[in-house]
């Protein structure tokens, strides 16, 4: 239920006697003795459109009820009243006041009670101060300005500089409790419901708050030397990195924006003035030429190494952003994670795009890898050996047993025990005329000094001894391979043929006969890869293959009884030798099968009886694979030189002897007279 109070003309008998009754006193121009209320008609200072009426107002104790009756009869203005409105009203005045004031005075008094007046037409309404703010409060602008009072109004207060969501998070404390303050982001705006009076002080804080330099603003920053893209990528790095802080600060609208124009190479920012200032000032210091010679960008052009091989290398280096291993162990930092390595091939050099101390680092690092790499020469003779031929070998065989190296001369290692009476592995050359070692059956591998002894005889080199075995009817040498490599770069011969062999014989549907071939790589493969170390010992990976056909299943092969069969034997294996010393390894036994025919001319070919005009006779021969390796170090041209030269004595030796002859002309054909000269 809601009370209406009209302002029709009361009689002031009336008002005087209900004044009284509650305790009221009213005084204009001074308070008569029965505390009757009388008007002062003398005008307010400074008005000039009639006279206001002041008035001195004491209540104690007065319902609320009685004293918005009294505020209606003294204004004349019409009031609707919650019936929920109750209280107890005191005011103390000592000084006389205007009926306006009076009235502003009402609505504190409303304020502090919890309720607001809301206008609607001719009344004004009384109620509680949340239930106003969804009613037709009145609502101003900033500029448009209002007398303070205690009404709830709701104010619209656009923002030039500051951001809506910020100041109205600084705002929130400051307004009343039943108000509400909304930030609309759209148009920088604040909606503030809240009474007048609080609404005031807010704007004069706002005044000092909402300044130049808080809010953001667009700025056009052209660049000459610096690439923009580049440069907008490197400042996000700077003022936008990964963390909580910025975060909070970009929801909030407070972010720094960059973006790259890269057709005029110019920085679109969005930032406040305080943050403009700051990267203007670092887009200064960037945007410069960058000195010849300090780019980031490097090329380095490599003398020795590969380019390939060494970018791998380099790539492989821990760098700053790497994390810590599974035991919580961190790598070493290097370089930091944005270096890039490429290498090119074609120029064999490296291009570095890294900064300048990252680029120094490398560079050192490359320095010492891109050095010159020691050679190896190696020579090696693989010979076949009748095994009833005592092939005495001056060296001792061992199997596991301990030895004593000397002076660094001598190591050897595997294979079977022999008959040598050394006691361990010594300087052979000291004792070449000491007892020799025979070389057993079986599998077993030994190592020579610098010379070679066979037998009774000492031979310099595996040269010497390849012109003394080449005309042994008991030996048979394969090959003498020599190749040259680089220090751990692997070195392969591969010396044979591609050998057809028949696989399947049909005929077709005109009978016609058909043959399928197919072909098999037969011959001799050497693979061998060799380590140098500082003490001049040689680390050889040695891998050796033999490939035959069996002449048996030739032989048959040509009747159509069988396909052929491949005879395949390897020796795979890794020792540790002195330069200049042999190592020989043997024990690779062969059993071959040898048919011959002689029959007498024509009878012997004709069909049963020519088995009576004709012997065939099969005989067999075991044969011992010997390898021997002599690596020789080259450290340097010298070294090489001294190389060429031995074999270029060699040469002239062999055709001052009449071995070779050389050819007319500016060929520089060799010719043999010897056909296993001319192949070793």
């Amino acid at each position: 239920m809601k009370h209406f109070f009209n302002i029709a003309k009361i009689i002031t008998s009336i008002s005087v006697m209900m004044l009284m009754t509650l305790g009221t006193v009213f005084g204009i121009e001074g308070v008569e003795k029965n505390n009757i209320q009388k008007f002062d008609s003398k005008p307010i200072k400074g008005e000039s459109n009639g006279q206001e009426r002041f008035v001195s107002i004491d209540f104690n104790n007065v319902d609320l009820n009685v004293f918005i009756k009294f505020i209606s009869e003294l204004s004349g203005k019409n009031f609707v009243v919650d019936d929920r409105v109750k209280g107890k009203v005191t005011i103390i005045s000592p000084a006389k006041i205007s009926e306006k004031e009076a009235f502003k005075v009402f609505e504190s008094v409303l304020e502090v009670h919890g309720y607001s007046t809301v206008e609607a037409g001719e009344v004004i309404k009384i109620v509680s101060s949340p239930d106003a703010r969804t009613k037709n409060v009145e609502t101003y602008l900033t500029d448009e300005g209002a007398e303070s009072t205690d009404k709830l109004v709701t104010q619209l207060i656009p923002l030039k500089y500051a951001d809506a969501n910020e100041i109205k998070q600084l705002f929130a404390p400051l307004v009343s409790k039943n108000s509400v303050i909304l930030a609309y982001t759209q148009t920088n705006m604040l909606i503030v419901t809240d009474i007048y009076s609080n609404i005031q002080r807010l704007l004069r804080i706002l005044s000092a708050v909402d300044v130049t330099g808080i809010g953001r603003e667009i700025t056009i920053i052209p660049l000459e030397s610096a690439d923009s893209s580049k440069l907008v990528k490197l400042l996000e790095t700077v003022f936008k990195k990964e963390n909580p802080a910025v975060k909070k600060k970009s929801e909030n609208g407070r972010e720094i924006a960059f973006v790259a124009d890269e057709r005029t190479n110019t920085i679109v920012l969005l930032a406040s003035e305080a943050d403009t200032l700051r990267v203007k000032r670092l887009i200064r210091m960037l945007d410069k030429d960058v000195p010849r010679g300090k780019e980031n960008i490097h090329v380095y052009y490599l003398e020795y190494a590969n380019a390939e091989e060494l970018a791998k290398v380099l790539q492989m280096l821990p760098s700053k952003t790497e994390t810590a291993d599974a035991k919580g162990k961190k790598a070493p930092p290097v370089v930091s994670g944005t270096t890039k390595i490429t290498a090119d091939k074609a120029t064999n050099s490296l291009i570095l795009m890294a900064d300048k101390d990252d680029y120094l680092t490398m560079e050192e690092i490359i320095r010492k890898l891109d050095i010159p790499r020691s050679m190896v020469y190696i020579e090696c003779l693989i010979m076949e050996v009748n095994v009833e031929k005592g092939f005495e070998l001056g060296t001792e065989w061992v199997a596991g047993e301990d030895f004593t190296l000397g002076s660094k001369d001598w190591i050897a290692g595997g294979g079977f025990g022999g008959k040598g009476q050394y006691s361990n592995i010594g300087n052979l050359v000291a004792t070449a005329n000491a007892g020799a070692a025979t070389f057993p059956a079986g599998y077993s591998m030994g190592v020579f000094g610098e010379t070679i002894k066979v037998g009774d005889m000492t031979f310099a080199s595996l040269g010497a001894l390849i012109n003394a075995m080449k005309s042994d009817k008991d030996v048979h040498i394969l090959s003498t391979p020599q190749i040259i490599t680089t220090d751990n770069e692997e070195a392969v011969i591969t010396v044979g043929s591609n050998v057809p062999y028949l696989t399947k014989t049909g005929t077709t549907s005109s009978s016609e006969t058909y043959n399928n071939y197919e072909y098999k790589d037969v011959g001799f493969t050497l693979k061998v890869t060799p380590q140098i170390s500082k003490d001049g010992l040689v680390r050889l990976k040695i891998y050796q293959e033999i490939n035959k056909l069996d002449q048996a299943a030739i032989s048959q092969l040509n009747t159509g009884e069988i396909t052929p069969t491949t005879l395949k034997r390897t020796i795979e294996t890794t020792v540790i030798i002195n330069d200049k010393n042999t190592i020989a390894i043997g024990g690779l036994i062969d059993d071959s099968i040898t048919k011959s025919e002689s029959a007498v001319p024509c009878l012997g070919s004709v069909p049963l009886l020519g088995y009576l005009f004709k012997s065939i006779s099969e005989s067999g021969e075991k044969t011992n694979l010997y390898f021997f390796l002599t690596p020789h170090v080259i450290r340097g041209p010298e070294d090489s030189e001294t190389m060429k030269n031995n074999k270029k004595a060699d040469i002239e030796k062999l055709m001052k002897e009449g071995r070779i002859k050389m050819y007319g002309g500016s060929s520089g054909q060799l010719h043999s007279d010897d056909e296993n000269m001319g192949k070793n």
